[in-house]
């Protein structure tokens, strides 16, 4: 997790957070289908209350000028260079086993600190002294409680929630409905996958992944595939090659 930040704001409920720090601001989505599809949704409903508005994705698979999730292709990742300098990008691009790689291409876009976007779906709730960096995706009913502090890049999705005082590092994703206890440590492009739950005080490794539905009652080493109840080691994410981006 990278120093400093920017504390969320007000508090919870719908319409207290800003997309970005630019109301009605234009955000491309690096992406499609999935986790994209799912941030032009938040920021379809943002938009409906005056705040950011998607302009479409970028995606090195699909065709410039057709259209995904209602919003059409800019053109591939490379693209962002030729938008205008207001626009701002979200890059959901979350995937278990695969983040290490992710997260590199990301970084490589080198899209400057200040043009990502932070997506605050309207039913989403953080506290008013939470502290999260850029391009944070909170989507509808994601719950994130005080005093936790997010790196860049950090999704939690809907019914997600992450408890006070956790630590919570660039590029985790946060599943649907999975549960990060008080003063746990989720370190760098860890996957919580839906429905699991971490037990207070544990840290999760980095680029590890915690299955769907697995209790973690224990230290989580950097790599490891955990699942079951309680979670067991199943396997390495360092074991698995990287796989092509593809639309999604």
């Amino acid at each position: 997790m990278k120093a400093g930040g920017r504390p969320s704001g007000t508090g919870s409920g719908p319409g207290d957070h800003d997309a970005t720090d630019v109301d009605g601001a234009a955000v491309a989505i690096f992406g499609g289908r999935g986790g994209g599809a799912l941030a032009a949704f938040t920021l379809g409903r943002l938009a409906a209350l005056g705040g950011a508005r998607c302009v479409g994705f970028l995606n090195d698979v699909e065709v410039a000028g057709s259209r995904l999730a209602g919003h059409p292709v800019l053109g591939p990742f490379a693209a962002w260079r030729d938008l205008p300098a207001s626009t701002r990008f979200a890059a959901p691009l979350h995937k278990a086993k695969e983040m290490a790689h992710r997260a590199e291409i990301i970084l490589r876009l080198g899209v400057p600190h200040d043009r990502w976007a932070t997506l605050i779906d309207p039913q989403a709730v953080l506290a008013g002294d939470v502290i999260h960096g850029v391009d944070l995706f909170a989507s509808p009913g994601a719950s994130i409680m005080c005093g936790a502090r997010l790196g860049d890049h950090v999704a939690v999705r809907g019914g997600g929630h992450v408890a006070h005082d956790c630590t919570i590092e660039d590029f985790v994703m946060v599943g649907v409905n999975a549960v990060v206890c008080g003063y746990c440590t989720v370190r760098e492009g860890a996957h919580i996958a839906p429905g699991a739950v971490v037990r207070e005080g544990v840290t999760v490794g980095r680029y590890s992944v915690v299955g769907l539905g697995a209790v973690v009652v224990g230290e989580v080493p950097d790599g490891a595939i955990v699942g079951g109840n309680p979670a067991r080691q199943l396997g390495s994410t360092f074991d698995v090659a990287p796989k092509p981006m593809m639309a999604r």
